[in-house]
């Protein structure tokens, strides 16, 4: 069976649906003029972002010495960049709760991961679409959860597949005909995310496959294997030897750069698991 894009969406009261404040958060990403005084006053109407968030600001990851019980006390301590970087995580996270088949705070936490490091990446190579990168790392893996809904059994094969050890974008599109970065795209479509965003996820998957190849795809790639090698207890040595060299490449690092920048990415920590608590 080949799964089609309209069968993802077939069952559509299924399909994860994020408030609008977070939709025009994503929207304006890469936007450092949007208004967001405007914005803060919306999630402090959306109670469960905003408790999550101020949950976050006050935990030990941040270290501040006081406690802050609104978003616009937020702003001031944490800037805009990174309080809007809370505020679309949050509002993600609480939109896809229990999904059958899921453990969802792995699933969560290989997403921060993989946010975190593909923003590293960027930051370093692109950092002009830096968050979008990381927005794209959070949520390039929400194809997985819709294949979850729309084919359980299947969904469990590939994960099964998977966990043997093979590459889950070649065996998505051998069984299903596509991959779940392009299910995520998809879905990303429906919700009128910037094309841009929509192309960095679909291609996250392979992104070496077009003849222009894609660099904040490139670094979502890395990101998620980065993550994944670094939750499956991989030593640093093993992760060098075994990085995907072409793609590390294409962002404009060097094979003599691996043994420095691979322990600088593994200790970046996302501060984001406090989201699924």
């Amino acid at each position: 069976m080949k799964l089609t894009i309209e069968k993802l969406f077939d069952q559509i009261h299924k399909v994860p649906q994020i408030p609008e404040v977070v939709r025009e958060l994503i929207a304006q990403i890469n936007n450092p003029d949007f208004d967001f005084a405007e914005i803060a006053k919306n999630v402090e109407k959306e109670q469960v972002i905003a408790m999550k968030v101020l949950r976050l600001v006050n935990s030990a990851h941040f270290g501040f010495s006081r406690k802050f019980s609104s978003i616009d006390e937020a702003v001031v301590m944490l800037g805009m960049g990174q309080l809007k970087t809370l505020i679309i995580a949050s509002g993600i996270v609480s939109s896809v709760s229990e999904i059958p088949g899921i453990d969802m705070k792995e699933f969560w936490a290989d997403s921060f991961l993989t946010a975190s490091y593909a923003k590293w990446l960027a930051d370093q190579k692109i950092p002009a679409d830096s968050e979008m990168v990381y927005t794209a790392g959070l949520i390039s893996g929400l194809g997985i959860v819709l294949i979850h809904l729309a084919d359980t059994k299947v969904a469990n094969e590939i994960d099964q597949h998977v966990k043997a050890g093979e590459n889950r974008a070649e065996y998505e599109r051998k069984r299903l005909g596509l991959t779940s970065q392009e299910a995520c795209a998809a879905l990303c479509e429906r919700w009128k995310f910037a094309d841009e965003l929509v192309d960095t996820i679909k291609k996250s998957a392979e992104p070496l496959k077009d003849d222009e190849v894609s660099l904040p795809a490139c670094a979502v790639y890395l990101g998620h294997y980065l993550s994944q090698a670094k939750r499956d207890g991989q030593s640093e040595e093993s992760i060098i030897q075994s990085i995907p060299l072409k793609a590390w490449q294409q962002l404009g690092f060097t094979e003599a750069d691996l043994e420095q920048k691979i322990p600088e990415i593994l200790a970046v920590e996302s501060g984001l698991d406090g989201l699924v608590d």
